[in-house]
């Protein structure tokens, strides 16, 4: 199956290539992108090839779907977005997304959210998608909360004792755009 590129109003979502090595190593390494995020740490370009490729093989192997998101008039990353985390019956994944500081508060992330959540429950057939985020980060809550995603108290992300989980179920989807 191809990757599936989408276009929206100002964006691209397309698939993540070697060439991005260098923004990639930026982006997982910029502290205000990284403040809310617990992950390890990238030390060198090569670890950007290497996630890269990890990346490619997840997606060749229908684990995620994870796209660099770049303006419709340059090529060059400015965040990501991802589906990933699917549950074994395929009918709920986990959605990830980062953007450059530079990029945030233009309603960039809202235009790829928009075209990920239509991606998801339109083409991919899921019944729901859940979010992670840290319980600190009120940027990112408030993003959710325009979505419509709900907040579950009683789940607990395994990985993170930071982070909130919230859960936008298809039915209750509504395009924001």
């Amino acid at each position: 199956m191809a990757f599936p590129v989408i276009k929206t109003k100002r964006l691209i979502l397309r698939h993540l290539v070697p060439e991005d090595q260098k923004t990639i190593f930026q982006l997982r390494t910029d502290k205000q992108v990284s403040m809310f995020i617990d992950r390890p740490g990238m030390s060198s370009e090569t670890e950007a090839a290497a996630f890269i490729e990890k990346i490619q093989s997840n997606c060749e192997l229908n684990l995620s779907v994870y796209w660099a998101i770049s303006l419709d008039a340059d090529p060059e990353l400015i965040g990501t977005i991802c589906l990933w985390n699917f549950s074994e019956d395929r009918k709920l994944a986990e959605l990830g997304y980062e953007m450059f500081p530079a990029f945030q508060g233009r309603g960039l992330m809202s235009e790829a959210i928009n075209a990920v959540l239509d991606y998801g429950f339109q083409d991919c057939g899921l019944a729901a998608i859940e979010a992670n985020t840290h319980r600190d980060n009120i940027r990112s809550k408030k993003l959710l909360s325009k979505f419509r995603f709900q907040y579950l108290p009683d789940k607990m992300d395994a990985n993170n004792h930071n982070n909130e989980v919230y859960l936008l179920e298809h039915l209750k989807y509504r395009h924001a755009g």
